[in-house]
C-alpha cells in the first residue's frame, strides 16, 4: 500500500512539472526512488511523457546535474538537505 500511495504521488508531481515536455530527465537514488519512478513510467507514457530516470549513489552529483540543467529534477532529499546544499554551495 504504501509503495502505491508514494507511486500516485509521484505520478502527480512528475506529470505537473512534465506537463509542457516530451522528455523528462530525472536523477534519483536506487532504493526506493528510482523504483518508485520506473513504478510510475509506464503511466507517465501514457500520458506522453518519456520519463528517463538516471541512478546516482551519492547526493552531490544530481543536485549539480540539475544546477547545470543536464537533468530536469530530482527525486532523494528533504527541503531542509536541500536549503542547506544550495546555502553552501550558492546553488538555486
Amino acid at each position: 500500500m504504501l509503495k502505491k500511495t508514494l507511486s500516485a504521488l509521484a505520478l502527480a508531481a512528475l506529470a505537473v512539472s512534465a506537463h509542457a515536455a516530451d522528455v523528462l530527465k530525472v536523477a534519483a537514488t536506487a532504493v526506493p526512488h528510482a523504483e518508485i519512478l520506473n513504478f510510475v513510467k509506464p503511466q507517465l507514457k501514457a500520458q506522453g511523457v518519456d520519463l528517463q530516470v538516471k541512478e546516482f549513489s551519492d547526493y552531490v552529483q544530481p543536485n549539480m546535474a540539475v544546477e547545470d540543467k543536464q537533468l530536469d529534477a530530482n527525486f532523494f532529499q528533504h527541503q531542509p538537505y536541500l536549503d542547506s546544499f544550495n546555502k553552501d554551495r550558492k546553488t538555486s
